[in-house]
């Protein structure tokens, strides 16, 4: 009689244990599913990301060759000054962005995939302190450049510069903001 209480127990212990195998095995697979949706997701948020860095850099690059001809007019000094500040922007935007290489990124763990984006945030959030006075600089430059040089008033003219620096702030705002809040939802999505 306790023979067979303990072969119905070594019976009932071995199907909780093959049943808590099998469970073992459902949660695994739920796991993987959950990552590669969670990596599909990343992969179009890093997409945006480096869209928003290649777009600032075709931008700089534009300018940095447009410049003399834009330009002509002014002192050599700004010409020179402003092929300087978009050679420098070009170059610190791809630094910045270099990190954020998609495929890289997929097959990293994600809390190394997490570092870099909250890491790719510092940078951006400190680009901006160090790029908004420089700007602003360069566009007194400017407007005092176009009053000197040209006949017209210079209300008016400092008046189109400040709506073109309106619109500028506007469209780099929202660059800004499509890095920071894709790298806030990469950093959310993982850290759940």
């Amino acid at each position: 009689m306790e023979n067979e209480n303990t072969t119905t127990e070594q019976q009932e212990l071995e199907s909780l244990r093959s049943q808590m195998d099998l469970l073992r095995k459902k949660l695994e697979q739920e796991t993987i599913v959950n990552e590669k949706l969670m990596r599909e997701t990343m992969k179009s948020r890093v997409s945006t990301i480096n869209r928003q860095g290649w777009i600032s850099i075709v931008g700089a690059i534009l300018m940095i060759l447009w410049t003399p001809l834009l330009f002509n007019n002014l002192s050599t000094a700004f010409i020179i000054a402003t092929i300087v500040f978009m050679a420098v922007d070009a170059i610190a935007t791809w630094i910045v962005h270099k990190q954020v290489n998609e495929r890289q990124l997929m097959s990293e763990d994600m809390r190394t995939v997490a570092n870099k984006m909250k890491t790719l945030k510092k940078r951006y959030q400190w680009s901006t302190v160090i790029e908004l006075p420089l700007v602003i600089a360069w566009c007194v430059w400017f407007c005092m450049e176009i009053i000197h040089k040209s006949n017209a008033p210079w209300q008016l003219m400092a008046g189109a510069v400040a709506f073109g620096s309106i619109i500028g702030f506007f469209i780099a705002w929202k660059m800004y903001r499509k890095v920071i809040d894709n790298c806030d939802a990469i950093i959310k999505q993982i850290e759940e």
